[in-house]
């Protein structure tokens, strides 16, 4: 007999909800992100709140917040890594996060971390795969699937699905690569911005990527039946999603390092956060990554971003 498969956590609404608060901009090379995971922790209760959502409040624990040196700190710390930047601090925090995910899941909750840049699902996806066979929905602009031989950039927030892999820096993929990830249990969602040696890679791969053109042409509602049939259908044990606000049209949010135009609108990731959250998928974490507070001085961005989290936890009109 297969053992049963875990329930969607984020639909239980009996499931309580770990909040971790990853304070770093060691994977982005660039000061401002590593605020954004206080910012989003308070507009997403202030909303709640404010709009009488008791009932998803009160699954919200208490935020732990870990924080990673700071630029300055890493340089003084080390000399910079030649294969790519900070990889010493960025292993020991992601140590760090990982123990923090795998802890809070194996206890049976939800866990929902913000950050902060997208080098911090180094750790959340090696926390969560202690669960099992990790599948992996990754809803954002760019692929961050390049190794040191691919980036232009050598920022490590280009790399965390590399990692998960197996391929990058030898000090986070020894805290990142503790589990089979698998590039069939992949799914890219609203992807339009690959270095050249991602796309050769995913051109070649059997990842599922949809990306904008997908979106376009197939709508919401049936590109997340896919996603969701592929996943099922590959039988992973525990689901993973991880939402880059750069996935967003950036007409729509300020607040984010990286724009691309030509994203999801408000109400398509709106949707689309829903139906994942309505899903029988086994899944039990996500991260929201990369608000950056001091490029939007108006809060709008947080308050954009609380709005999908809240949508992922049960928020509903009626």
């Amino acid at each position: 007999m297969e053992p049963a498969r875990l329930a969607n956590r984020f639909k239980d609404a009996a499931t309580p909800v770990a909040v971790l608060l990853a304070s770093i901009a060691l994977g982005a090379n660039r000061a401002g992100v590593e605020l954004g995971a206080a910012e989003l922790d308070l507009a997403l209760r202030r909303r709640l709140m404010n709009r009488g959502y008791a009932d998803v409040l009160g699954r919200l624990l208490p935020p732990v917040t870990l924080t990673a040196p700071t630029i300055d700190e890493a340089l003084a710390a080390a000399p910079p890594d030649e294969e790519a930047l900070h990889v010493v601090a960025i292993a020991e925090f992601s140590a760090r996060l990982a123990d923090a995910v795998g802890e809070r899941l194996r206890a049976g909750q939800a866990v929902l971390t913000f950050g902060g840049d997208h080098s911090l699902s180094i750790g959340t996806l090696a926390g969560a795969s202690r669960l099992g066979r990790l599948g992996l929905i990754w809803i954002d602009a760019h692929g961050d699937i390049n190794t040191p031989a691919t980036t232009p950039s050598r920022r490590v927030h280009g790399m965390p699905v590399a990692v998960a892999l197996g391929y990058g820096p030898r000090a986070i993929v020894a805290v990142g690569h503790q589990f089979d990830v698998q590039l069939d249990d992949l799914v890219y969602i609203g992807v339009r911005n690959l270095d050249p040696g991602e796309r050769e890679l995913l051109r070649q791969s059997p990842a599922r990527v949809f990306t904008m053109a997908h979106v376009n042409r197939l709508g919401v509602p049936a590109l997340a039946a896919e996603a969701i049939d592929h996943l099922r259908r590959r039988g992973v044990d525990a689901v993973h999603l991880s939402f880059d606000l750069d996935a967003l049209e950036p007409s729509i949010i300020q607040g984010i390092g990286s724009p691309e135009p030509g994203g999801l609108t408000y109400r398509e990731a709106d949707h689309l956060l829903t139906l994942l959250r309505d899903s029988d998928l086994p899944l039990v974490a996500a991260d929201f990554v990369e608000l950056d507070p001091t490029l939007d001085p108006s809060d709008r961005a947080a308050r954009l971003a609380a709005g999908l989290a809240a949508r992922l936890l049960g928020e509903e009109i009626i």
